[in-house]
Order: structure tokens, then sequence, then C-alpha cells
């Protein structure tokens, strides 16, 4: 009972954020709330590019530079296994002046980069979750929560909070349930067990995938759905609230939201930032967004940062020859039109405070400072634990 109203309420409150948003949130407007101080003492240092480069997510570069992203999202190659995985990070991190976000996708099933720890092998796909209860939920989070920080992963591209009776994401087992109240307790203790391991949760793919059969990584997939409909299944994020550190937007495009990708979407960004959240994109190297935008990979990335996303995600790793630099797109763009850097302030500062929230930022050299001999050495927030410090149980070698 208290579920559902708190259900109810989520969809009244989304309605709300969704249909009144402004386009950007002011954080660094007079009279917002006071940053935390070495945040905004990073923020201040930074040049344009170092600071849009905060705002970048990459997969991981190649060895020998030093790293200027805001964090970076592992799979493929760069896992295999336990060993592998933590030296990369550890390497990566070193090479980072300001201590990195380091993501993966382990949503379970079959969406698990790392199945190759013995423990995270058996995480059951989110629909069998959704079924164990809110119990079984928090454990499987504090678990996969424990390992990951093991190995140095500071960050979930998860829980999946789409409410999906039918579809592609129900048939493939991605989603808890199909109901929001049941997807928002479920996606909820699973957050709160990976935020008490120390890892960063973020929900997907906000506002909801719903009922839509066809895959957006694969195709430009438009949802004819209401406003009405797409607040009841964002409900279960909202519901989910401060469990989550941020959502990742979706590629699907609703035609009540002009029928661009929600990454496109200025209205349903601004409403993942006034309930607190970091807006994160889903993969902007699919070939489907280029479709959106007219083949154009360039403007894929334009969009999406124009549209207030904080996070611009790419599995692409820097350099390659399919998807434009996005830093140097973003920096390009704000030289055109300086008063976006305010902008990219707001942005940039999310990102900081999310990460010193982690324990990140204790480490962090000022820009253009280079780290001394022996800085970086483990991944802070691996650091800064005591109980935490082990191996993944059972992990492969």
């Amino acid at each position: 009972m208290a579920a559902a109203l708190l259900a109810s309420r989520a969809v009244a409150a989304t309605t709300r954020e969704i249909s009144c948003a402004p386009a950007a949130r002011g954080e660094l407007a007079a009279g917002a709330p006071a940053a935390r101080e070495r945040a905004l003492e990073l923020l201040r240092a930074m040049t344009l590019p170092e600071k849009v480069a905060q705002m970048v997510m990459t997969s991981a570069p190649a060895p020998g530079r030093r790293v200027e992203l805001g964090g970076v999202i592992l799979h493929g190659k760069a896992l295999g296994s336990a060993e592998r995985t933590r030296r990369l990070v550890a390497e990566l991190q070193r090479r980072a002046r300001v201590p990195l976000l380091v993501a993966v996708d382990v949503e379970g099933g079959g969406v698990n980069r790392l199945r190759f720890v013995r423990t995270l092998a058996a995480l059951p796909p989110p629909r069998r979750l959704g079924g164990e209860g809110e119990w079984a939920a928090e454990a499987w989070g504090t678990r996969a929560g424990l390992d990951m920080l093991a190995l140095g992963i500071n960050c979930s591209l998860g829980p999946v909070l789409d409410v999906s009776p039918d579809g592609l994401m129900s048939r493939t087992g991605r989603s808890l349930g199909g109901e929001p109240d049941h997807v928002a307790r479920l996606g909820r203790a699973y957050a709160r067990g990976l935020r008490s391991a120390g890892v960063l949760p973020i929900g997907k793919h906000f506002p909801g995938y719903g009922t839509a059969r066809r895959n957006s990584d694969l195709a430009l997939v438009i949802a004819r759905r209401t406003r009405q409909d797409i607040a009841r299944e964002a409900a279960a994020f909202v519901a989910a609230g401060d469990a989550l550190e941020g959502v990742m937007l979706a590629n699907v495009g609703y035609t009540s939201y002009g029928s661009v990708p929600a990454i496109f979407s200025p209205q349903l960004v601004a409403s993942a930032h006034l309930s607190g959240w970091l807006a994160v994109t889903d993969d902007l190297a699919v070939p489907a967004l280029r479709e959106a935008v007219g083949g154009d990979a360039a403007e894929v990335v334009r969009r999406a940062f124009l549209a207030g996303n904080d996070l611009l995600l790419t599995t692409a790793p820097p350099g390659w020859r399919g998807m434009p630099d996005v830093r140097k797109v973003v920096v390009e763009l704000v030289r055109r039109r300086p008063a976006l850097e305010q902008r990219v302030d707001e942005s940039v500062l999310r990102i900081l405070r999310a990460k010193e929230r982690a324990g990140l930022l204790e480490d962090a050299a000022a820009p253009g400072v280079a780290r001394t001999e022996g800085e970086g050495k483990a991944p802070p927030t691996a650091r800064r634990s005591t109980a935490r410090d082990h191996a993944p149980l059972g992990e492969s070698s």
C-alpha cells in the first residue's frame, strides 16, 4: 500500500517535472546552495578543454598518454579477468589528474560484463530478481558493489528501471517488472546496496523504454506514448530518488516529446536534473542516433550537449575513425558560442560533486599540475576503505 502511494505521488511529481522543467538547472546561479569547496576549487582552476573533458566518458584510451576524460566505460577486451581489470583501472587512474568515474554494465543475466567474477556470474537477470523481493535485491546490490569496488570500478550503469509489462525489455528479462511501484521498490533496494558498498548507481533508461519492441541500438525507435504514459513509467525512477546518483537517458524517441531520442530532449534532461541526478547519455556511437540527425556523428554530440546532458558517453575509444573526438566537438561549439560555458560549468560541477561523494577528489591534482610519483597507485575509493579491501569472492584469475 505504501509503495503504491509512493508511486502515485511520483507519477504526479513526474508529470509536473516533465511538463514544467526549465531547459537547464542553474546550479551556479545566485542563491543556489554553496558547492563543496574542493569541487569548486577544481572547477575554477580548469581551462575550457579541461572542463569539457570531465563531461566525456569513453572506452579505455590507448596506453601511454595522460587520460583527459571524466570517466571510462569498461567493456570487451578491457575486461577478461579480475587481475587484468584491476591493473587496467589502476593504470588509468595513475594517468588521470582528476580521478575517473570507472563504469561497467552489470544488470545480471545476459548483460553482465563481470561474469568472470564467479559470485557475479550468478547475478540473476532483472526480471527474475524482481520476483525475489527487496531484501534479495539489496543484498545483490551490495555484493555487486563490493566486487566492483575491489576491481576499482566506482560507477554502475544500472539498475534498469524500465517499466515494461511487454516488449523488448520484458522479453529479454532486462526489466524488473511491469508496475512502477514494484520496479521502484526493487530498483531502489538494489541501488541502496550499490551505494552501501561505495559504488554510484546510474538508473536506466530514463524516462522508460516501456513496451517498445525494437532495440534502439540497432534502429531509430519512436514510441507513441502520451506524456501521462511517460510520467507513469518515469515514476519508477522518481520513487527511487536519491538512491540513484544519476540516470542514463534513453535513445528512444517519444511522439509527445518531439519524436527525437530522449537524450536530445531538453525537457526530459531537465526533468532528470530536477530530481538531483546526473544526466548521462546512452551510447552516442550507435548508428540509430546518426540516423536521427541525418548521418552526422558530430551533430549527435552537439545535440546531446545542447540538450543539457552532463556525461556524454560513447563506447568508441578516443581517436576511433567512426566517431569524432567528443571533446573537440564540444569545445569548438562553446568557443563559437561563449555563453554556453556556464552550461559546461553546471555539468562539470555536478560531475565533480558526484566524484566527491565517491571519495575520488581527495587525491585530485589541480589541473595543469602532474601527480607526484606514487599518487594514484590504486583507485581512490578502494584506498579509503578497509572492510572493502578484498578480492571479489570466487574471482577468476
